[in-house]
């Protein structure tokens, strides 16, 4: 059995598969398990690639399975694995050559089945690479001080620690404990899905300083955007579901921190629909923020917003009027041509 399974979903990724392989085969830390987890690629060239890995390297198993989506695709991946810690890495990233080796070394036997080590990341644009950090300070992070974290895990405009489930190396037994909780309809914050509970049931956090040791891979398109009618529904389902997690994980304040997550999440929604080119953008605002329960959401749930682009998103929310609408849409699409 390895000490660490690298498990990497895989669907029509062949042009960026090389790169990410080459990131994790040549680890200085060399004790691992790589599962490659076809989901059901169409492009042809993909599946083949996988096979190709396994049978240079004995360290590569191959699961090709249908279609099902990024979570169908890594809950497999972790249900085959052997090793007593995970750590995901998306076949569009790559990691740096020692993350693992660094990773590992933080671990501590005593919480075999219920730790996280979190590192950083780097998010890689086309001639942009920017660095993000953890907020939550670097350190040990066990007893009282869980469980205060716990009570601030989402509501907030830069959450403590990042909810992907990349960029981590975690207990495999936590994981498996809470995937009965994921729900593969959510399309949107599907990493929250298991990261929150994960977070809620582990007994030792470890944040680590500096440690940008994953690299996110960032494709953008074309400045032409269409509004994503499914982001309300899919907040809406997320709502319910994290809701429900962080009560029968026993927190306190849950439904006080889901209200403030739900109103952070529909400025991202503002914004989708704000940069939307088809659409009579003040019209679709008006009918998500005039909404009754919406509205009333907005104005009693009181955020702390900080960064001066999330200021105007909110107060927009607050105000959507045809005036503050046109204003913001200007404001964010001269922001797009700036930095794309």
């Amino acid at each position: 059995m390895s000490l660490i399974s690298v498990i990497i979903p895989v669907y029509n990724t062949a042009e960026y598969l090389d790169e990410c392989m080459t990131s994790v085969l040549d680890q200085t830390f060399k004790d691992l398990e790589i599962m490659l987890v076809d989901d059901g690629s169409t492009d042809g060239i993909s599946p083949r690639k996988c096979d190709d890995y396994a049978a240079r390297d004995c360290r590569v198993k191959v699961i090709h399975k249908e279609n099902g989506g990024l979570m169908s695709a890594w809950i497999e991946g972790v249900v085959e694995a052997t090793s007593d810690y995970v750590s995901f890495v998306d076949s569009d990233d790559w990691i740096d050559l020692d993350m693992m080796e660094k990773l590992y070394k933080r671990t501590n036997s005593s919480f075999v089945r219920d730790e996280i080590i979190a590192g950083n990341y780097i998010v890689e644009k086309a001639g942009e690479r920017r660095k993000e950090i953890q907020a939550l300070a670097p350190g040990e992070y066990t007893g009282k001080a869980l469980q205060d974290l716990r009570g601030n895990l989402l509501g907030n405009e830069v959450r403590p620690v990042t909810m992907s489930r990349c960029m981590k190396l975690i207990s495999r037994q936590l994981v498996l404990e809470n995937i009965k909780y994921c729900d593969p309809s959510i399309t949107m914050g599907e990493d929250v899905n298991i990261t929150l509970p994960c977070l809620c049931d582990c007994r030792r956090l470890v944040i680590l300083e500096e440690a940008y040791f994953y690299h996110y891979r960032l494709v953008t398109g074309s400045m032409a955007h269409a509004y994503n009618p499914k982001l309300l529904p899919n907040l809406e389902l997320t709502d319910k579901t994290f809701r429900e997690i962080l009560k029968e994980k026993k927190v306190l304040n849950a439904d006080h921190q889901m209200d403030r997550e739900f109103v952070i999440m529909l400025m991202v929604i503002m914004k989708n629909a704000l940069r939307s080119s088809d659409q009579d953008t003040v019209s679709l605002i008006k009918e998500i923020f005039l909404r009754e329960d919406i509205r009333k959401k907005v104005k009693e749930t009181k955020i702390s917003i900080s960064g001066s682009a999330n200021k105007l998103l909110y107060f927009t929310a607050k105000h959507p009027n045809a005036l503050m609408v046109s204003f913001t849409k200007a404001v964010i699409t001269e922001f797009d041509k700036r930095t794309n």
